[in-house]
Formats: structure tokens, sequence, C-alpha cells
């Protein structure tokens, strides 16, 4: 661990260590704090996350920043339910904030010494600033991990809580979770109106003993985002409630998978009747409502081995890039992954007829979330055993309709924003095949670019 060792800082820093813990003897922050006397910081939250990601900012040989960099922020998460483990979120404003981040401590009760709405100051100097499967987090140097805990022996060598009174942190009210779910929100406090429990009946509580659960939440026009609940949680056994209205979370991201955090259940204000989603037509429901007219058996990827008893002779394309994509589906159930660099202009599968076709479809639809460096290219069959071509093309998180082509294409780049976008082939017209076991439909892939995409619920309407 690499500890602070400019006399100039550190002695700053020390002394304010010792005003800090002197200023405040008890956990009564109402009484107007005394002059701390700590170092003024030198960098902003936002400047020092904007410097990381650009990689000019010096660092030592372990990757740590080398300069002596200060940095103030306020605690937005707390520990003390146990729905956060040895880690806190922090932004750089008690309201309209434009920049969070996380930091990694190896300790419990954090609370106790950081707690919400303390404003913190951070010597970075020994620390990893570092952007870790999607989140920017500080943390100590540690070869396992891209961002290591900081040990709680030397945690205030690096960070300790300003004599600043306690805030209130306000956060960010939106209407929707397309508003809250973006990139200049990551690690910030949210509140999101209009939303509720996609499955209260079903899912029931809250979490279960000992592990972590994901919760739909959805809103008005059918955008969904897990709340993750630790099983440690106090409140982990509370009954969902069933009504409809706002949650305050800290959102958060898994690679490109957005996610949110709650506190404690009193951050959960549903006290609205229920609506129904999407004006009824429900765009954003899961794989239970849209398995309604799968396009063959398998195509919503919830039991794999229907899937590949779907797939002609040829089976399924001999790389490794497209596997199962074990609950990352549109539901936290299933879906086909396709992560990899193909070596060819592959044909990733081609399905046979074997569940009930309309007798004149207009559409074939499917979900796709994620980026690629090359696009999609399906083929859909007709009676004739020809069949007509469909490019995706650029694809960002705006859902579309496509007709066919002359040709298989795979231009155009896809980056959906973490969200899932609607794929809509337009078949009305086609003569599409209707004979149990001749193909129906193949997805195509192209060469040598990097695909990293989540597929799932083809259907037929």
């Amino acid at each position: 661990m690499n500890t602070i060792s400019k006399l100039t800082i550190a002695g700053v820093l020390s002394l304010g260590l010792f005003t800090a813990q002197s200023c405040v003897q008890d956990d009564d922050y109402a009484t107007p704090p005394i002059e701390c006397n700590l170092p003024s910081p030198n960098i902003s939250l936002a400047d020092l996350v904007s410097k990381v990601t650009a990689g000019s900012i010096k660092l030592d040989a372990n990757k740590a920043i080398a300069e002596d960099l200060i940095v103030q922020a306020y605690v937005i998460s707390s520990d003390e339910t146990g729905n956060f483990f040895k880690t806190i979120s922090l932004q750089d404003k008690v309201e309209n904030p434009t920049t969070g981040i996380q930091i990694e401590i190896d300790g419990s009760n954090l609370y106790n010494s950081y707690p919400l709405g303390a404003q913190v100051q951070i010597n970075l100097k020994g620390l990893i600033v570092a952007n870790d499967r999607g989140v920017m987090k500080i943390g100590s140097v540690d070869p396992q991990y891209t961002v290591g805990r900081i040990p709680s022996a030397v945690m205030s060598t690096y960070m300790v809580k300003t004599c600043e009174a306690i805030q209130t942190i306000k956060p960010k009210v939106v209407s929707s979770l397309t508003d809250a779910l973006k990139p200049e929100n990551l690690n910030t406090l949210v509140t999101i109106e209009g939303v509720q429990f996609s499955d209260p009946d079903g899912d029931k509580t809250y979490g279960v003993s000992g592990a972590t659960v994901n919760r739909v939440i959805v809103d008005k026009k059918g955008k969904e985002t897990d709340l993750l609940n630790s099983g440690y949680a106090t409140w982990y056994a509370d009954v969902l409630p069933k009504k409809s209205g706002s949650i305050t979370v800290v959102v958060s991201r898994y690679n490109s998978t957005y996610q949110v955090f709650i506190r404690d259940t009193k951050d959960v204000k549903f006290d609205q009747p229920r609506f129904d989603v999407g004006g009824g037509q429900n765009p954003g429901g899961g794989n239970d409502t849209e398995a309604a007219n799968l396009l063959f058996k398998g195509s919503d990827f919830n039991v794999w081995a229907d899937f590949l008893s779907s797939i002609n002779s040829f089976g399924l394309v001999k790389d490794t890039y497209a596997t199962s994509g074990v609950g990352v589906g549109r539901d936290n159930t299933n879906a086909l992954l396709l992560k990899g660099t193909p070596k060819a202009n592959d044909y990733v599968f081609t399905t046979i007829v074997n569940n009930t076709i309309p007798a004149a479809p207009k559409k074939i639809t499917f979900y796709v979330k994620g980026t690629s460096g090359k696009s999609l290219s399906l083929n859909v069959y007709k009676s004739d055993k020809k069949y007509v071509v469909y490019n995706v093309g650029d694809l960002s998180n705006a859902n579309v309709s496509l007709s066919p082509i002359d040709a298989n294409q795979y231009t155009g780049k896809i980056d959906t924003k973490g969200e899932w976008v609607l794929v809509t082939l337009n078949i009305e017209g086609v003569d599409i095949q209707k004979t149990a076991g001749e193909n129906i439909f193949a997805l195509k892939v192209g060469k040598d670019e990097a695909y990293d995409l989540v597929i799932d619920n083809i259907k037929i309407d």
C-alpha cells in the first residue's frame, strides 16, 4: 500500500485529521462545527473523472495516483441497513451534482465514520482511480482486482470527514427510468417518479436471506431496471409494495447494464394506484408476456435445449462466442449472448418451423442490448425455400423497423446505451415458410469486429 509521504501534504492532512476527530466528539452533527483547518481541495470530482478517463493524471508503477491531489465530496450511501457492502457512493454537490464516484473500503459500519450527508476529503496519492466494470471507483492497489479495497486500518490516512455540518442531500428528480439511467447520474442520488414493481405478487419480498436478488421496477413507458437487494439487509424480508409512486436510488451500472440500489425501504414511496404499463400494450413486458407468439421453440432462450432443438442440421456456430446468457434476459431470465470476435461472416444459427405460424403474419420482432463493431443480418425463409434479407445497420437506443434488402450486409455499428431496443422486421406480403421442419429464420454476424450483444424474445405476429 502506498501511503502519504510528502511532508507538506501529510503534515497538513494529519493536522486536519486530528482536528476533524476532535471537533465533534459525539454524533450530534446538529452542533455547529468549528474550523478543521484541512487543506483546500485542489481538484474537483468532475475534473478527476475527466482526467482519469483521458489518461492525463500521473501514475506510479502500480498505476496509482502519483500526484498530491485532494478531492472533496458528499456521502450519499450508507451501510447502516446492510444493503451497501464495503463501499460508499459520493457525489460532488448536495444538490444538482455533476459527478459521482464510488470508494472501496475493507470495513463495516462505515456509516459511523462517514454518515449520510457528510462532506469528506480524500487524499488520492497512492490510491487507484479507475473505471471498473462500468463505474468509476477509488480504491487501493490490489493485483487481483482493477480497484482494490482500502484497508480500514489505514482508511483515515486517505479519507476524513470534514467538520462541515451534515447536509441533507437533495436527489435529482426525474419522471422516467430513461431519464434516470444515464452516465451523468452514476453514483448520484436520484428520485424516479411514476414507477412500480413489475411482479410484487410473484416476488413477494425485497430479498431472500443470504443472497443478493434483483427486483424489477418498471415505469409507465415499459422501461425496466433491476433494483438490487442484499439478503443481509435488515429489511430483506419486508413485503414488496403493490402500488406505484416514487423511489430514491443510487444509480449504478454493471458493464453496460444499469442497476439501482436503495439505502432503506424509506426510499420507496409507492402510495399511488398501479398503472397499466405502456397504456395497456405492455411494450416492456418480460418473457412471460412476449412468449405468446414465439417464432420457434426456445426463441425466448429460457430453455437452451429447446433453442438448440430448433436449429437445423448445421447446428449452432462452432465458434464459442454464441452462448446461453443466463440471467441477462429482459426479465432476468435467459437470452442469447454473442460475446467475442467472429472470424467469418457466420451464420450463428438457422432455425426450422416447429411452432404455429400465423396465416398472414406482419412482423417478426426481437430485442437487442449491447454493442458491436459490425451489425446483424437476418434471413427470413419463404415457402419456395429462398429467403429475404434484413440488415439491422446502425442501431442506437431507439426502436427500428426494417424492410427487406437485396443481400446480407453487416455495415453499421450497434450501441444501445445499455437499453433494450426492439427490432421489427416487416414481413407483410412475404410468403413465409410454414412447413414443419423447413428453415424459417437465420441470424448472421460480420467478421473481425467485436460483438457484445444480448438477444431475446424472437416472436412473430
